[in-house]
């Protein structure tokens, strides 16, 4: 991925520079990019375990957002995570308490 100093020219400007273009620009940690789009799969070519896999994290992330909107779970949440990080007897870190909620609905069901 090729870094661009054309700052001047480029300063608030992202997408492609034409209809049919291979590469676009965007601005990522405050500086100006220019990279190749990304390859999506062919839809047709993705597999039923890829789907399975996609709906499942879909539903698993839907159900961590209601479990942390709520204050009284998301307390409960909070104090497992803070028992999570003092003990660390987990080979896991979670950086985020979403990522640890997640992680443990994944594995509860």
């Amino acid at each position: 991925m090729a870094k661009a100093e054309l700052d001047i020219l480029l300063n608030k400007l992202s997408g492609r520079l034409t209809g049919d273009s291979k590469f676009y620009d965007t601005h990522r940690n405050g500086r100006t990019v220019i990279s190749n789009y990304p390859k999506h799969k062919d839809p047709k070519s993705i597999t039923p375990a890829q789907k399975a896999n996609s709906s499942a994290f879909a539903q698993l992330s839907k159900q961590a957002a209601l479990e942390l909107s709520d204050p009284d779970k998301r307390a409960h949440w909070q104090s497992l995570y803070e028992a999570h990080l003092r003990d660390r007897k987990a080979p896991k870190y979670y950086a985020t308490l979403r990522g640890f909620v997640f992680a443990q609905l994944k594995r509860s069901g």
